[in-house]
């Protein structure tokens, strides 16, 4: 016979039911999971339901058409970073909500005037205020010609048209006004704190997934500061919460109803993991949005990466230190200015102390441009402290280029004789051969251009078309250059420039070590 065994979890206001004897560890078996109100109460009490009647008026369902044209004019702005993000991390199965209309071109009409397709889009937002203002990602509605608005699936409810007032590519949020309200009542959801959200904790997602309308799933938090190619401005609440395209843009919520994340996207190659942007990295940018229809961020100019204990030895740092150090000052930029170098360890900001490169993002972009600051940083094993002049982070691609690294002042070097096993082979770079890499003509360096399976090079992720540029922070000019520094088996250090795309290379400090 088996025995029903009721668990309570006050905190969360669920039942758990097991069927079997004693408790799971012994054998029962979890059957059931309901609210406890609905237990004692029926259905009308239970929490997903009261959730769902609370927070589904506040969302609404968003359709945009964009002509082939406007979708073909990729200029390497913020926007196209969104569609390699999503291509490449992603996958073309992601959430975004992007859909192309499936009509197929009038094979029989003459050449040059088939009719194009244009793109129809499905995806979601929420009210964030009486006005009216519709929060959603910015990839949902970005070169839309037509914005329509759908807030019930009544027979009654015709779909409003929309426009933009508002938008931000780098943290891919966008503000949404309905063009004529026609007295319409408008309920707005709260925000909430997404600081304060704990892995485990329960939540809701509601959006229009695959165009079919207004739809609820619920999940927990899977991890917290999840960080994302592509979108160094922020980092991602993960949820296990099913997030489908077209609910791009909806509420995360949390049992009080309160938003505490805007749902992104997905990983295309699994199931049950989500992302959102957590709610309270779009507060911080609300008010300039709604505003001035834009976003004014603090920039300083730099690339950095996250120590590791090799690294941190080779920098004089303690080998537990937990920080985030420069891989790469862009020259004429306000840490330039500031005298901040390449293999600096920042310690704190503005007096707060900082342990990733997350962390240093995130109190740089939410300082004023204008406003001076303090760092304390580790060179060479000694602390120092500097003043930094805030500036305004570049609005594009082509304002961030006039950054880029200028030619370093190197010396050709003879070849000392035999060359060491590091496991890779190398080419001197030229301006061509930078060319042909999509870089800057000006670097200088060693282009790696193979590696041989677990190599030392392999140990450290060195990939072909990676440049070494210094070896022991001293600049590197030829093939011959680097052999005559790098000659015994001992570690270096090595400063490389991964390529990711045009202006949005990554730069990285790794220690290769030639001792075994």
């Amino acid at each position: 016979m088996l025995l029903k065994k009721t668990i309570c979890i006050a905190a969360s206001g669920l039942t758990l039911v097991l069927i079997g004897g004693g408790d799971a560890s012994a054998g029962g078996i979890l059957r059931d999971v309901r609210p406890t109100a609905q237990l004692a109460n029926g259905p009308a009490n239970n929490i997903w339901v009261n959730l769902a009647k609370k927070v589904v008026p506040s969302v609404v369902n968003i359709s945009t058409i964009t002509s082939p044209t406007t979708i073909s004019g990729e200029d390497g702005n913020s926007e196209d970073m969104v569609k390699r993000f999503l291509n490449e991390f992603f996958g073309r199965s992601h959430g975004r909500g992007y859909q192309e209309n499936k009509a197929e071109r009038d094979l029989t009409a003459p050449p040059g005037n088939e009719m194009m397709p244009k793109a129809v889009a499905l995806g979601s937002g929420f009210i964030i205020d009486k006005d009216g203002t519709i929060l959603t990602n910015n990839h949902v509605v970005q070169n839309a010609d037509e914005i329509k608005i759908g807030f019930t699936e009544g027979s009654d409810d015709i779909p409003v048209a929309a426009k933009v007032i508002g938008r931000d590519p780098d943290l891919d949020i966008a503000l949404v006004r309905i063009k004529d309200p026609q007295h319409r009542k408008f309920v707005p959801i709260p925000l909430g704190d997404s600081d304060q959200v704990d892995v485990g904790e329960y939540v809701m997602a509601i959006g229009n997934p695959f165009g079919q309308g207004h739809s609820v799933t619920h999940g927990i938090i899977s991890q917290k500061g999840r960080s994302a190619p592509d979108f160094p401005l922020a980092t991602y609440l993960q949820t296990d919460v099913a997030i489908n395209p077209g609910n791009s843009g909806g509420p995360l919520v949390d049992l009080n109803g309160n938003v505490i994340a805007i749902n992104n996207a997905i990983e295309a190659r699994a199931q049950g993991i989500g992302f959102a942007i957590p709610i309270n990295l779009i507060k911080q940018v609300l008010p300039q949005l709604k505003a001035h229809g834009t976003v004014a961020r603090g920039y300083i100019g730099v690339v950095v990466g996250e120590l590791t204990p090799p690294v941190s030895k080779k920098l004089g740092a303690a080998i537990d230190l937990h920080a985030p150090f420069v891989t790469q000052v862009y020259p004429e930029s306000p840490a330039a200015r500031a005298g901040l170098k390449n293999y600096d360890v920042i310690l704190d900001f503005n007096g707060k102390t900082l342990r990733t490169g997350s962390d240093l993002i995130a109190e740089v972009t939410a300082s004023k441009a204008g406003n001076t600051i303090p760092l304390k940083v580790i060179r060479g094993g000694v602390e120092k402290m500097l003043s930094l002049k805030v500036g305004q982070r570049p609005a594009n691609d082509d304002e961030l280029a006039k950054y880029q690294r200028k030619p370093a002042s190197v010396r050709r070097h003879k070849d000392d004789g035999g060359r060491i096993e590091t496991g890779m082979t190398l080419q001197t770079v030229t301006p061509m051969l930078a060319r042909e890499l999509g870089m800057s003509e000006k670097i200088t360096g060693v282009v790696v251009d193979t590696t041989d399976p677990a190599s030392p090079a392999d140990k450290i992720g060195l990939s072909t078309g990676d440049v070494i540029m210094e070896v022991d922070q001293k600049p590197i000019s030829d093939v011959r250059h680097f052999y005559s520094t790098v000659k015994d088996k001992k570690e270096y250090l090595l400063r490389i420039r991964k390529l990711t795309g045009a202006h949005d290379d990554t730069f990285a400090v790794v220690v290769l070590d030639l001792k075994s």
